[in-house]
């Protein structure tokens, strides 16, 4: 890595006090600076791998807005049975589509929670997702 420079300024009694110390004594300041100056920085954000980004994009994945829109447009007209088998046809293709997604859902959060060594329901319930049994 390649050094950096700064400028740090000081009170004048304190620039005096190390300028007028020995070497020995100036290479001790220096070096209990850099410890005090890592110990300030700030903290970094938990980064994840990038088998844990691929398994988050599979956990947020869902139908295009648009997709979503038609899917419930075709819902309510099928509870009003007012479907076409046209659009019987396109519903059962986007309800495939959205389970798929369910389906890779899952396994992704299944994944998830082996790579974290925990279980898929601590995974959910850490991550905010409602965890719905049919019993």
């Amino acid at each position: 890595m390649a050094a950096k420079s700064a400028v740090i300024r000081v009170e004048p009694d304190l620039a005096e006090a190390y300028n007028s110390a020995p070497p020995q004594e100036q290479a001790r300041l220096k070096a209990v600076l850099r410890t005090e100056l890592r110990l300030v920085r700030k903290p970094t954000a938990p980064r994840l791998s990038k088998k844990e980004s691929e398994l988050f994009l599979k956990i947020n994945a869902c139908l295009s807005e648009e997709r979503q829109d038609r899917f419930d447009e075709l819902t309510a007209k099928r509870k009003q049975n007012l479907l076409t088998k046209t659009e019987r046809a396109e519903l059962l293709q986007l309800a495939e589509e959205s389970e798929q997604i369910w389906v890779e859902r899952i396994r992704a959060i299944t994944e998830l929670a082996k790579l974290r060594r925990i279980t898929p329901d601590e995974l959910m319930d850490s991550l905010g997702i409602p965890n719905r049994r049919y019993e």
